[in-house]
Parts: structure tokens; sequence; C-alpha cells
């Protein structure tokens, strides 16, 4: 089996630098984005077998994540995605499954439960 290829998207650079450390295993290739613009460009630019978003990149009332989901499901479909929120709601999570949101987690989330899913899934 061929090495996966994950995207990582938070605008908390301190949390892409510990999720890419947690990730950084054979078999998985990270890319991270702190932006939707980034985020968009490698997603057109590559395929992705995981993208982990964050719902809201720039401030509270934003769900850029969402958006980004949207690209990837119309782009991409079986490209899975992990939404993350540190501002979730039984609304938002909703939302996420029904664009197509594989799994949904609310912030803080353990590195370790994301690498097994990413690696097992």
């Amino acid at each position: 089996m061929g090495e996966k290829r994950v995207l990582v998207v938070d605008d908390e650079a301190a949390f892409l630098m510990a999720i890419r450390r947690i990730l950084d295993c054979p078999g998985l290739h990270v890319d991270t984005a702190e932006n939707f613009d980034d985020a968009i460009t490698l997603i057109n630019g590559q395929y992705f077998n995981f993208v982990i978003t964050d719902i809201r990149l720039t401030d509270i009332i934003n769900t850029e994540g969402l958006d980004i989901l949207r690209h990837i499901k119309k782009h991409s479909p079986e490209t899975k995605v992990i939404i993350l929120t540190g501002y979730g709601n039984n609304e938002i999570m909703e939302k996420a499954y029904s664009m197509g949101a594989n799994i949904y987690m609310e912030k803080p989330v353990s590195g370790n439960i994301i690498k097994s899913i990413v690696i097992n899934g």
C-alpha cells in the first residue's frame, strides 16, 4: 500500500507543528496550511487521503473549514475529512456531517487519536 497523504488546516501554528510531529511516521506524508487559500491551493494540486481542518480559521464567526469540506466533497469525494473545532455545538456538528464530514471532533483532541484514525482509516 502506498503512502497516505494528509493535509492539516488550522490557524494555530503551534497546533500544526504538534500534529505534524505526532503524524510523522513511515507511510504518512503530512502537509499543513494556516488559511483557506493555502488549503485550497494544496487540495487542488494533489490528492489527499485525509484532510483534517479546523472550522474557524480567522475569527469566531467564520466557518472556512466547512467551505473546505464543501470544496473537497465536490472535487475529491473519496477524501476523508475530519472536522475539528474549539467552538462546537450540535448545529455545527449536524451541518458538518450533512455536508459529508467523516468525523467531527471538539478540541482539545488527542493527537494520538487522530493518528490512529488516519493510520487505520
